[in-house]
């Protein structure tokens, strides 16, 4: 699930390229961002530093999936944008006020995990900061931020 808060028109959303045959797309999961500007997913225990939220997904619908067969997928890019997922994004122990970066860690590649229960190391990108957190149903409410590489150890 992935529910953005901020009005759409206030959101800066970017179509990039994408090699159709092997991204995979959730709403809600991080790719980061390639040399030559186009989004891919999360590679295990390899951190990058230029992430960005996928809104939209590849599926076996028609319609959502029509952007990703022609090589596009939408991403969200704007500062400030308060946003609600499940546990399709995000993994662990989350904690109001954390530091929230791009999980690489085998089985949760492209998650959002706390900078302070994450036992991942090596130079992540803060992309949000958790505001709500709801362990019954299972979900956060994150605002991304002006990111920042913090070294993880």
């Amino acid at each position: 699930m992935l529910e953005i808060f901020t009005p759409m028109n206030k959101i800066e959303r970017v179509s990039r390229v994408v090699d159709p045959d092997n991204f995979v797309a959730a709403p809600g999961i991080w790719g980061y961002i390639d040399t030559d500007g186009s989004i891919k997913n999360q590679v295990t225990d390899t951190p990058k530093v230029l992430n960005k939220l996928v809104i939209t997904s590849k599926s076996s619908n028609i319609y959502e999936s029509h952007d990703v067969e022609v090589g596009r997928i939408t991403s969200m890019e704007s500062f400030g944008v308060r946003v609600q997922v499940d546990s399709e994004g995000y993994d662990g122990t989350i904690n109001q006020g954390d530091k929230l970066v791009v999980s690489t860690a085998d089985g949760s590649e492209g998650k959002l995990v706390s900078t302070a229960e994450t036992s991942e190391t090596g130079d992540y990108e803060v992309v949000a900061r958790a505001e709500e957190v709801n362990t019954t149903d299972g979900w956060i409410i994150f605002r991304t931020l002006s990111p920042v590489v913090e070294t993880l150890s």
